[in-house]
C-alpha cells in the first residue's frame, strides 16, 4: 500500500514540475540552513564539556565600580582561601594568562623563536582542569616548583620537531623553564594556551590583595554545596578593597562560555547570537513550509476532479489522506537529500564565515542530521495536512460538479496570510541587513581623531630612554619611513588606567567628590605628529624645552571636560600622575578603542628623560611612505631586531587593528545578506508558483477580458495589484519589528548611524522589485496569450 502511494505521488510530482521544484528546492535550502545553524549551536553549547564534571569546576567572578561587566581577574589570596577555609573544595588553582610571547628552545633544534600563549599556573592546575591530559611526565605532580613547563603537542613539534624534549629547557622573555610534560587543548575550551609554566609569583598564593593579576578556579566535591564559596570569599576581602570588589560570585565551568563573565570576541560565546541565528533558521524553515502549504492549497483546485473520481470509485477518506501524505513524505525525503548535499557543499564557506571547524561526518553531528529528518517530515506533514484533510472530505457529487472549492477570487484568506507572513519575514531580514551595513560604513568612515593609514606598529620589550631614542632615529634613516615614534601604547591598545581624584582640580567638581579612571600614555616628541593628531590649545612636546617637557602633560578634550575645565583654561594648570607638573596643551579627542565604547579620558606624558612608570613595554609606530611600504617594513625589521636581540618582528598596521575590531559586524552583515537572500528567494519561489496557478485558474476570465478590449497594461495591473497589496501589508508588519531589533543592536555602540527613511525606502524597493520579477513572467504570458485559443479550448 505504501509503495503504491509513493508511486502515485512520484507520478503526480512529475506531472506538475513547478510545484515539485519549488517545494523540493525550497524545503531543501531551508533544511541546509537549519543543519548548518544546528551544528553551530551544538558547537557553542559544547564548550568545556570535555572536562569531567565540568559543572563542579567553579570560576570566581568579581564586580567593581570601574567596570560595567563582571571580571574574572582577581587577587591571588582567593586561591588560598578556597583551599584552606572551604571544606567542599577538592582543589583550587590560580592562573595568570600573560598573552603571546616569543619562546626559544635553549638547546636542540635551531629555531629562532615561536610565538606562544603563555599561562602561569600552580601545581593544582591539572587537578582542577582534569580534561587536559598530562602525558610523558616523569612524575605525577607537575608545576609544583618554579621553572617548570608543560607544552602542548603542537608547540612541542614547532620547537623540537619529532624529538622528545622532557628535561630540555626553553626561554620566555629571559626566564628559563624545564619541560616536564605535554598536554592537549581542545578547540572548545575557554582556556587556551600553548604552554603552562610555574613561577614564584603564582606559586605564592599569599600575594597582595591589591594586585589583580589572575583568575581563580576551584573543583568542588561531588556532594559539596557551591553557594558557600562566594559568601566565604566575600567575607575575606579586606574592607579597604570594597570599592574594587563590590560583589563576588561563581560560575560553573560548563556555563562560563556563554556567560557575561567570558571575554567573548563579540561573536563566539554570545548567547544572543545563538537565539538570533536559531530564529533566522526557523523563519527560513517557516517560509519554505508556507510555500508548501500555499502551493498545496493552490494545487487543490486542480485535484478536486481527481478526488471526486476516486471517491466515486470507492476510495475511503483514509486512503485519500494516505495518498496525499505519501506525496508529503516523498517531497520531504527528496528535500532532505538535497538539503544534506547543499549543507555539505556550503560547509567550508560556513566554517570560514563563523570561524569554526564543523563537520557533518563528526559523531556528534548524527543527532543534528536525525533531527533534521524529523523536522523535515513534521514541517512538510503540517504544511500538507490542510489540503489532505480538506480535499479528502469533499463529497463526490460536489467535486465533480464544481471546478473549485478551495480558493475564491484568486486565493483564500489562508493563502494570502501565508504570502504576507513570508514577505514580512523577508522584509525584516532585508531591513536588518541594510542597517547593519549602514553601521559598518559609519564605523569605517568615522574620523578617529588621528590618521591610521599606513601606520605600522611593532611591540617592543622594555627599553631604556637612550635605546628608545636610538631605535627611533635609526628607523627614520630610510626613505620608506616618513615618521616614527615610540610610546608605551598606541590607539587601539591603550588599556591601562589610573584612578584620578577630581576633588582638588576645580570648584565645579569638588562638590561631586568623584573619581575617574584616566588612561596614561608615555610618548616621545614625535607621537602627536606621527599619528597626525590635532592640537587645539597650548603647545606639543616638540615645541617646548626639555625642562618643560619633563614636567608637562598633554590632555585630550574629554579629559579636560572631565576635570571641569575648557581647553583654553586648562593650559598652565597644575597636574600630575607620578610627579607634579603642568598642562602644556590640549589634543583633540581620539578613539583608543572601538566605537562601541565612549571616548575615554587620556593623558599623554613625556617619556624622554625617565623610564616609564606605567608600562614595562613600548610600541614603535612608524608612518610609511605610500610608494615604499615593503622597503619600509624591511628596514624596520632590521633595526628592531638589532635593537632587541632575539626578538621576532611581528607588526600590525593601525588601520587593520581598528578594522579587526569590527570583524564580528562584517561577519554579521554577511550572515544577514545570506539569510535575507535565502528568505526572499524562497518567498519569491513560492510567489512564482502561486502566480502560475493563479494565471492558469483565471485563464478563461483573462481571455474574455482581452476579447472585450482590455489592454495588456490593465491585465498586468489586475494580476499584480492583489500581490502588491499583500506585499505592502507584509512591509508594514515586518519592518517595525526589524526596526525594534536593530535599534537594540545599535545600543551596543556609543557611536552609531541614524536609521532614517532611506533604509525603509530601500527595503520596500528591493522587496517590490524581486517580487515583481517573480510574478511578471506569468503576468506577461497572460497578457500575450491569444484569447481565441483560450476560449476555443473552453
Amino acid at each position: 500500500m505504501i509503495e503504491n502511494y509513493l508511486k502515485v505521488a512520484w507520478r503526480t510530482l512529475r506531472k506538475h514540475p513547478v510545484y515539485a521544484t519549488v517545494n523540493v528546492f525550497g524545503l531543501g535550502i531551508a533544511l541546509a540552513t537549519c543543519l548548518l545553524i544546528g551544528l553551530y549551536v551544538q558547537d557553542e553549547l559544547s564548550y568545556d564539556t570535555f572536562h569531567p564534571q565540568a559543572d563542579r569546576v567553579l570560576s570566581v567572578v568579581l564586580e567593581n565600580e570601574f567596570s560595567d561587566r563582571p571580571q574574572r581577574i582577581g587577587p591571588a589570596p582567593f586561591a588560598t582561601i578556597l583551599s584552606t577555609k572551604i571544606p567542599g573544595v577538592e582543589h583550587a588553582t590560580f592562573t595568570n594568562p600573560t598573552g603571546a610571547k616569543p619562546v626559544h628552545p635553549v638547546e636542540g633544534r635551531k629555531v629562532t623563536s615561536k610565538e606562544g600563549r603563555v599561562l602561569k599556573a600552580d601545581s593544582s592546575f591539572f587537578n582542577v582542569f582534569s580534561g587536559f591530559p598530562v602525558r610523558r611526565a616523569d612524575r605525577d605532580d607537575v608545576l609544583d616548583a618554579p621553572g617548570e613547563a608543560v607544552l602542548t603537542a603542537s608547540m612541542t613539534e614547532a620547537l623540537f620537531g619529532d624529538e622528545l624534549p622532557i628535561g630540555r629547557g626553553i626561554q620566555v622573555e629571559g626566564d628559563r623553564y624545564t619541560i616536564v610534560g605535554f598536554t592537549e587543548v581542545p578547540d572548545r575550551s575557554t582556556l587556551q594556551f600553548d604552554l603552562v609554566v610555574s613561577t614564584p609569583d603564582v606559586l605564592n598564593r599569599s600575594g597582595s590583595w591589591g594586585r589583580f593579576v589572575g583568575r581563580t578556579y576551584a573543583r568542588m566535591g561531588s556532594a559539596a554545596p557551591t553557594d558557600s564559596v562566594a559568601t566565604t570569599l566575600e567575607k575575606a576581602i579586606p574592607e579597604e578593597m570594597g570599592r574594587f570588589v563590590q560583589d563576588v560570585w561563581t560560575i560553573p565551568l560548563s556555563d562560563l562560555y556563554l556567560s557575561d563573565a567570558y571575554e567573548a570576541d563579540r561573536f563566539k560565546g554570545e548567547p544572543r547570537y545563538l537565539y538570533l541565528f536559531g530564529t533566522v533558521a526557523l523563519l527560513i524553515l517557516f517560509i519554505a513550509g508556507f510555500n508548501y502549504a500555499n502551493l498545496s492549497i493552490a494545487q487543490a483546485d486542480r485535484r478536486t476532479g481527481e478526488v471526486g473520481i476516486r471517491r466515486t470509485m470507492g476510495a475511503q477518506r483514509e486512503q485519500l489522506v494516505g495518498q496525499f501524505f505519501g506525496e508529503t513524505i516523498l517531497v520531504a525525503l527528496l528535500a532532505y537529500g538535497l538539503g544534506a548535499v547543499l549543507a555539505a557543499t556550503a560547509l567550508p564557506a560556513f566554517n570560514a564565515l563563523f570561524e569554526k571547524e564543523l563537520a557533518l561526518a563528526a559523531p556528534r553531528a548524527g543527532g543534528i542530521l536525525a533531527g533534521g529528518l524529523v523536522v523535515m517530515l513534521l514541517a512538510s506533514g503540517l504544511a500538507g495536512a490542510y489540503p489532505a484533510y480538506i480535499l479528502s472530505g469533499f463529497r463526490p457529487a460536489r467535486t465533480l460538479r464544481s471546478a473549485s472549492q478551495t480558493t475564491v477570487g484568486g486565493g483564500g484568506w489562508l493563502q494570502k496570510g501565508l504570502v504576507v507572513a513570508q514577505f514580512a519575514v523577508s522584509a525584516g531580514l532585508v531591513f536588518g541587513t541594510i542597517v547593519v551595513y549602514q553601521q559598518l560604513e559609519y564605523l569605517q568612515t568615522k574620523d578617529l581623531g588621528f590618521n591610521e593609514e599606513r601606520v605600522v606598529t611593532v611591540n617592543l620589550d622594555s627599553l631604556g630612554t637612550d635605546r628608545r631614542r636610538a631605535l627611533r632615529e635609526r628607523a627614520l634613516h630610510h626613505p620608506g619611513v616618513k615618521h616614527a615614534t615610540i610610546g608605551s601604547q598606541v590607539p587601539g591598545g591603550i588599556q591601562s588606567s589610573i584612578e584620578q581624584d577630581l576633588t582638588d582640580l576645580s570648584d565645579s567638581v569638588r562638590a561631586q567628590d568623584r573619581k575617574v579612571l584616566i588612561r596614561p600614555v608615555e610618548v616621545d616628541t614625535n607621537y602627536v605628529s606621527t599619528l597626525e593628531m590635532k592640537m587645539i590649545a597650548g603647545k606639543g612636546f616638540a615645541e617646548v624645552s626639555p625642562a618643560q617637557r619633563r614636567n608637562g602633560y598633554l590632555l585630550t578634550e574629554t579629559t579636560v571636560e572631565t576635570f571641569g575645565w575648557t581647553p583654553e583654561t586648562a593650559v598652565g594648570k597644575p597636574f600630575g600622575f607620578s610627579k607634579p607638573g603642568t598642562v602644556l596643551g590640549v589634543v583633540e579627542d581620539f578613539h583608543v578603542e572601538s566605537l562601541r565604547t565612549p571616548i575615554a579620558p587620556v593623558v599623554l606624558a613625556a617619556s624622554e628623560g625617565y623610564d616609564s612608570p606605567f608600562s614595562s613595554r613600548s610600541v614603535l609606530a612608524a608612518r610609511l611612505a605610500s610608494d615604499r611600504v615593503e622597503a619600509g617594513l624591511d628596514h624596520l625589521r632590521q633595526v628592531t631586531q638589532e635593537a632587541v636581540a632575539g626578538s621576532s618582528f611581528s607588526y600590525t598596521f593601525l588601520d587593520d587593528r581598528f578594522d579587526q575590531m569590527y570583524r564580528s559586524e562584517r561577519r554579521l552583515g554577511r550572515i544577514f545578506v545570506g539569510s535575507a537572500g535565502i528568505a526572499i528567494a524562497l518567498a519569491c519561489m513560492g510567489l512564482f508558483g502561486l502566480a502560475s496557478y493563479a494565471v492558469q485558474r483565471r485563464r478563461q476570465e483573462l481571455g474574455i477580458r482581452k476579447a472585450l478590449g482590455a489592454t495588456g497594461k490593465s491585465i498586468l495591473s489586475l494580476l499584480s495589484g492583489e500581490y502588491g497589496l499583500l506585499l505592502g501589508i507584509a512591509f508594514l508588519l515586518g519592518t517595525p519589528l526589524a526596526y525594534w531589533g536593530v535599534r537594540r543592536w545599535l545600543r551596543e555602540f556609543a557611536y552609531r548611524t541614524d536609521v532614517g527613511g532611506g533604509a525603509f525606502a530601500l527595503t520596500a524597493g528591493l522587496v517590490l522589485l524581486v517580487a515583481g520579477v517573480s510574478i511578471s513572467y506569468h503576468a506577461l504570458r497572460a497578457v500575450r496569450t491569444d484569447p481565441a485559443r483560450v476560449l476555443r479550448s473552453e
